[in-house]
């Protein structure tokens, strides 16, 4: 709309220059109970502050959309919160809070579609800056892209992500020491304890662990065979030079990088496309058919039927392009970027004690794999990259205290079916370490089959015989009927 902007998320806010911005645009959802989501938390901490004056930003005017669930009790708290004390501090709401609900029959689109239609009209207002109107066909582009001719001076393959270790000491470097099958052979699903070793690591029981996983090899093929049969000149070897435009560029994406880096370990080639994907789509088309197709998928009205092509069969970002020739065909490096999404970090309950195995961080992770009625099976990105590492690869990753609130002065009942236990075996591994007692504790434990998918049952019938754990397992299949 000819307004220049840019976007971030709170915590990558440079916080120093809040008090003498013009105008601002918060969107914030709601977590657990009532709580800011991870990438608000900083942000959040330094507005609380009690040093902060009431005039402290006088200055600032600004708008705010809450993206909640009405079926949660502190429905879209943190949006309502943010609002109180941006108020508090003296900034000047230019429209009243918008507070989407995932229950509404349109979903969050009921509030957010007509909030986006009038905000600009009202920020025009505000700041007496004439809107410049936008057509249908017109991308904006996130990042500036540019096809470098330059040779290569680096090797590849790459970790794009290890670079980042250098700046943020939160990002640590893990090997794999071990990546063991938990369930029978001849199981229908195939579950790991992934063993991973790392420098002077520090947790406690119930923390987790973030990674981020990588496109398969044959992901990857179908996506630049997708490429080759449009006659798009665009190889896993071309070199991109991406600079910063309307959105904070990735530290990944920083310097010279070729396009199979970023398949392989940016963009998620798994991605289910949403409703912005499909307007960017209906903008190259140039097909009436598959224009008007994609149009109506861009549109409210148009959810249910996009819900039904894309999440009920599980439908992927390269499926949906073979789906859509005439459109594929106008694909570039620069529309790439505004339609295909990064792969979003995986947390993982950690399901070891660092009393118990020194500087090891153990996974239990089931490896998801399932039939829709397109042809391929579904496969799940993390679960199967990880279960694809062999000893000795290295990967990024990094901690977060987790939730879990352990407490041994009373006893403890803890009931973690399926892989579900992994943070109960790290508080009983820990409790072992430390050479406590466990007879306070119950553990209940279900799955299948004794034999087929008991994980860790050599640790918890070792706890229960040295140390006095009193384990109770459902095994639902292990007779006649199903229990």
């Amino acid at each position: 709309n000819g307004l220049r902007c840019s976007v971030t998320a709170m915590d990558d806010y440079p916080i120093e220059n809040l008090p003498s911005e013009r105008m601002m645009i918060f969107v914030a959802a709601t977590t657990g109970q009532g709580d800011p989501p991870s990438n608000m938390r900083k942000f959040w901490r330094f507005l609380l502050r009690k040093s902060l004056p009431l005039n402290f930003l006088q200055n600032v005017k600004y708008a705010v959309l809450g993206l909640g669930d009405s079926s949660y009790e502190k429905y879209n708290f943190a949006a309502k919160k943010l609002t109180k004390r941006l108020h508090q501090l003296g900034a000047e709401e230019i429209t009243p809070i918008a507070l989407a609900d995932d229950q509404h029959d349109l979903g969050i689109d009921a509030i957010v579609e007509p909030w986006m239609k009038s905000i600009w009209k009202i920020v025009s207002d505000a700041l007496d800056i004439p809107l410049n109107p936008i057509n249908d066909s017109q991308v904006i582009e996130r990042f500036g892209i540019k096809i470098s001719d330059s040779p290569l001076n680096f090797k590849v393959p790459r970790d794009i992500h290890r670079a980042e270790l250098r700046i943020n000491n939160s990002l640590k470097l893990a090997q794999v020491i071990d990546n063991k099958r938990t369930t029978a052979p001849d199981h229908f699903q195939d579950v790991r304890l992934i063993k991973l070793k790392m420098d002077d690591v520090d947790y406690e029981p119930g923390d987790i662990l973030y990674v981020r996983p990588q496109n398969s090899s044959k992901q990857v093929s179908n996506f630049f065979n997708l490429l080759k049969e449009h006659d798009i000149n665009l190889t896993p070897n071309t070199v991109l030079e991406i600079t910063e435009n309307e959105i904070k560029l990735p530290h990944c994406l920083k310097g010279r990088v070729t396009l199979g880096e970023i398949a392989e370990q940016y963009w998620d080639l798994n991605f289910k496309p949403r409703r912005s994907t499909m307007q960017v789509l209906a903008a190259i088309s140039d097909n009436d058919l598959e224009k008007e197709k994609l149009t109506e998928f861009s549109t409210a009205v148009g959810q249910e039927e996009l819900y039904s092509y894309v999440n009920r069969p599980r439908r992927n970002i390269v499926e949906v392009l073979r789906d859509f020739p005439h459109t594929a065909k106008n694909l570039n490096e620069k529309v790439l970027f505004e339609i295909m999404s990064p792969i979003k970090p995986r947390a993982f309950s950690i399901a070891s004690s660092n009393k118990f195995s020194k500087n090891e961080i153990h996974l239990l992770v089931a490896v998801v794999e399932y039939k829709t009625k397109l042809v391929d099976p579904r496969l799940g990105l993390c679960s199967n990259w990880l279960a694809s590492l062999e000893n000795g690869k290295e990967i990024v990753c990094w901690l977060q205290k987790g939730t879990f609130k352990f407490d041994w002065q009373v006893p403890m009942i803890l009931i973690g079916p399926g892989t579900g236990v992994a943070a109960f075996r790290s508080i009983l591994l820990d409790g072992a370490a430390e050479g406590r007692s466990l007879r306070n504790v119950l553990l209940f434990f279900g799955c299948r089959g004794k034999d087929k998918d008991y994980h860790c049952r050599e640790d918890f019938e070792r706890l229960s015989k040295e140390y006095g754990l009193r384990v109770f397992c459902a095994f639902s299949r292990d007779q006649e009927d199903k229990v």
